[in-house]
């Protein structure tokens, strides 16, 4: 599959090339007649035993230039995903094959605060890589864009990522249970500073780890009046492998990604920084 971009001065068009002689098949008969929300407009052509399909970008950015220059929210993984299943669902309505979904940031494109996407109706030898494989990529894509003080979004890409390593699986369901997750989330996060926001402005807190342990198999802990020098000591959260992951990519010192799911699993590194 070969791309090239030609732009214009009130449009770009997007051609796609494959070694594969072009056929009026029921797809592009069905992209051709039928105005499918969430697709681009689509043409084919045929030359020399070749088959090219062109895409019109009438304005808009694509993902890959959108954030190219600003860090990914988690609202705009959520817009993504709540586009990319609407768009699904209409496709299989028009009895289309969701697989023909070309998901790669290059060509997806952003228009008035909704995702559209290309769609090749056609597979070069007989092959194409599934939505739900081109999907985990896209995972890959996310948390190398997040905004890494969205601890919220990298738990919500994060879920996703680790759930799409499964061969078959169910997005909407997955998504589901990302928003269960991130809500419980931030119903502890807030009891967390509201229990902070209870103390004395001019008094911290820290635990005395001696006389805790100590005074473990009597009480909960024992806490003694600080100045304002000292810091409140917690137990460290769940959440702080997930920290201690994102930033080993935002500094690249991260070799796969994979390592990143290991680390935040919990488990030993066994790979390379």
């Amino acid at each position: 599959m070969n791309v090239t971009y030609e732009n214009n001065w009130e449009y770009m068009d997007i051609h796609i090339d494959l070694e594969v002689p072009y056929k009026e098949n029921y797809q592009i008969r069905m992209l051709n007649h039928n105005d499918i929300p969430g697709l681009m407009k689509i043409k084919g052509s045929g030359r020399d035993g070749h088959a090219r399909y062109t895409y019109r970008i009438n304005g808009g950015n694509s993902m890959e230039k959108e954030f190219n220059t600003k860090e990914m929210k988690k609202e705009d993984v959520r817009r993504f995903t709540k586009d990319l299943i609407e768009t699904v669902d209409c496709l299989r309505e028009y009895l289309l094959d969701p697989d023909g979904l070309l998901l790669s940031p290059e060509l997806i494109f952003i228009r008035g605060g909704r995702y559209r996407f290309c769609y090749l109706p056609v597979s070069e030898n007989g092959e194409r890589q599934s939505l739900c494989a081109s999907f985990h990529l896209m995972t890959e894509y996310f948390v190398k864009n997040l905004d890494y003080q969205d601890m919220a979004g990298i738990l919500f890409v994060y879920k996703m990522h680790k759930e799409t390593m499964k061969e078959n699986y169910e997005l909407k369901k997955i998504i589901e249970e990302c928003r269960k997750e991130e809500k419980a989330w931030e119903k502890e996060q807030k009891k967390r500073i509201e229990k902070k926001s209870s103390f004395p402005e001019n008094a911290v807190f820290s635990v005395n780890e001696e006389d805790d342990r100590e005074e473990e198999t009597r009480q909960e802990g024992r806490y003694q009046r600080k100045t304002d020098a000292e810091i409140i000591r917690e137990k460290p959260v769940k959440y702080g492998l997930i920290k201690k992951a994102v930033n080993r990519i935002k500094t690249g010192r991260w070799g796969e990604w994979d390592d990143l799911i290991t680390e935040m699993d919990g488990h030993e590194h066994k790979g390379h920084l």
